[in-house]
């Protein structure tokens, strides 16, 4: 049947996409929430643990990850769109006993899709997460935001699962 969706590729696959869904909804609430609360402190940032460690700064992001610039606001909506759907082909092909798998597809179906609302209504991606690693490879990391935080995590997820879980061919031969 090539494509099209059969009951087999939806079985289970369900709960997945109502994570992906509940990290949008988390995402775009969160953002609005600290987009408007900052909007009205003096200089758009709040301490939130220690004075120096971790803030809630307002910031605006209108390229990719650490704000590079690549395309424009419709270029990158549209890359996000079209690596939203294949991460839904992924999520529908993977095997459901593969979890962390499909829990990282999720994660990162649900940031990819939160930034992409932005990008693509706005022109711009919120950050307001902002924190300080002392002495990790900058100054202070980039602002970021739960979108973000989901992508990352995700990503961890997938290098767990093909580092540790995936067995080689080599292996099994």
């Amino acid at each position: 049947m090539g494509f099209l969706l059969s009951k087999d590729m939806m079985k289970n696959k369900y709960p997945f996409f109502a994570i992906s869904a509940l990290i949008i909804f988390c995402d775009q609430i969160s953002k609005k929430y600290f987009e408007d609360f900052l909007l009205s402190v003096e200089d758009h940032s709040v301490k939130a643990v220690g004075d120096e460690f971790a803030r809630f700064t307002l910031a605006y992001n209108t390229g990719i990850a650490f704000s590079i610039d690549l395309g424009g606001r419709y270029f990158l909506a549209t890359v996000s769109f079209f690596a939203s759907l294949v991460i839904i082909y992924l999520i529908l092909k993977t095997e459901i006993k593969k979890k962390l798998e499909l829990w990282a597809f999720s994660f990162i179906l649900g940031g990819a899709v939160g930034n992409m609302i932005d990008r693509a209504f706005y022109g711009k991606v919120v950050d307001f997460i902002d924190c300080d690693f002392p002495d990790f490879i900058m100054e202070r990391w980039p602002v970021f935001n739960i979108a973000d935080s989901f992508v990352t995590i995700g990503m961890v997820f997938l290098a767990v699962q093909y580092l540790f879980f995936e067995q080689k061919k080599s292996d099994i031969q």
